[in-house]
């Protein structure tokens, strides 16, 4: 049986030549969770002919009310492959390509600019701005969402002079844990399906030329209140189109900055001190693997740490420890982040 795209052809702005469009379109979609999940699901109903999904995590039972893509039974798998195997149930037509990697400095530029659309779909500042950079120095368009508790936020990139990137509003970006994300401050399940859905329309209406495509804007989002708000969004006046003034290059990153252990008595042989960066909520459900300090507190102006003590740091997963480690780096402490967190001690038992 084939896939049928009547209904989508049918639209007068579409029809047999835009369904030809997105057939021969490739997209990027960096994040397989809860924005990833609808997008994925809807670019390969709509029949885009490549999507790349990139993603390090395995699934955690704790994303399954939130990413309906995947089941129980899966848990502890990658979620890219388990994203691909779901969508060539739903569209054997469309080349998928599974990258079960974290998307970083390494490889960000190449697959941006291998892609004619990116869909950003991560829960951390880091690799939103990442895509952003890659993006403009690549001159692709991205459509960014995100979502916290019942709130969320879209805005669309392209390279042109209408849109702004994410740095010509933010010039930093802020420290991942700082700032709360799902894990962290939780979320209501649908509101970043929700959210994904509307990424999967803006990207298609890109992808097809139609539509405003929130030129210029950045979408507000309650949904506790279900109300809407449009915020202007201008370039930065310095930025030539499609040049952005504050982007260059990509910043490598420091290649000692994450270590891998086999447990945490490994750090204490190697004279670490190690340092459980996660939120006291977190700490309840799980002790603490060491000197429990919230990344908050970690990178308030007059941290706790001591800069003739080497230090390594842990989280869940590995993401916040990952950006306290980068900003502590910077400020000169001997720091490092544990790789994958403590799921990855989970995964071995």
């Amino acid at each position: 049986m084939e896939p049928d795209y009547s209904r989508q052809i049918a639209l007068k702005e579409i029809g047999a030549a835009g369904q030809a469009l997105l057939e021969r379109s490739r997209v990027l979609v960096v994040g397989a969770g809860g924005l990833g999940s609808p997008v994925l699901q809807y670019l390969a109903g709509a029949g885009v002919g490549s999507l790349t999904v990139i993603d390090h995590d395995t699934l955690d039972p704790s994303n399954l009310h939130r990413q309906p893509l995947y089941a129980l039974e899966d848990a502890g798998r990658p979620k890219a492959a388990l994203a691909a195997a779901a969508l060539a149930k739903l569209n054997p037509r469309v080349r998928v390509e599974v990258r079960a990697e974290r998307f970083g400095p390494a490889n960000a530029l190449d697959l941006v600019a291998g892609h004619d659309l990116v869909v950003e779909c991560s829960d951390n500042f880091r690799t939103k701005f990442l895509v952003n950079d890659a993006a403009v120095l690549a001159a692709r368009p991205v459509v960014f969402a995100s979502a916290y508790q019942y709130e969320g936020q879209l805005q669309v990139y392209k390279p042109d002079r209408e849109h702004a990137c994410l740095r010509c509003l933010w010039p930093e970006a802020a420290a991942d844990g700082v700032v709360g994300n799902c894990a962290q401050a939780g979320v209501l399940g649908p509101v970043p399906g929700a959210l994904g859905a509307m990424q999967a329309v803006l990207a298609l209406e890109l992808l097809l030329g139609i539509g405003t495509q929130l030129r210029g804007e950045v979408l507000l989002i309650d949904f506790l209140e279900f109300t809407t708000l449009k915020l202007r969004a201008p370039r930065h006046h310095a930025c030539d189109a499609p040049r952005c003034c504050r982007v260059r290059a990509i910043e490598p990153e420091d290649p000692g900055l994450e270590v891998t252990l086999e447990s945490l008595d490994e750090a204490a042989a190697r004279g670490w001190t190690v340092v459980d960066v996660r939120s006291a909520e977190e700490v309840v459900v799980r002790p603490a693997a060491g000197r429990h300090c919230p990344v908050a507190q970690l990178l308030a102006a007059e941290t706790p740490l001591a800069r003739e003590v080497e230090y390594v740091l842990v989280c869940a997963t590995g993401t916040r420890s990952l950006a306290a480690a980068r900003a502590l780096r910077r400020r000169g402490y001997s720091v490092r982040s544990l790789a994958g967190g403590l799921a990855r001690f989970d995964r071995g038992r």
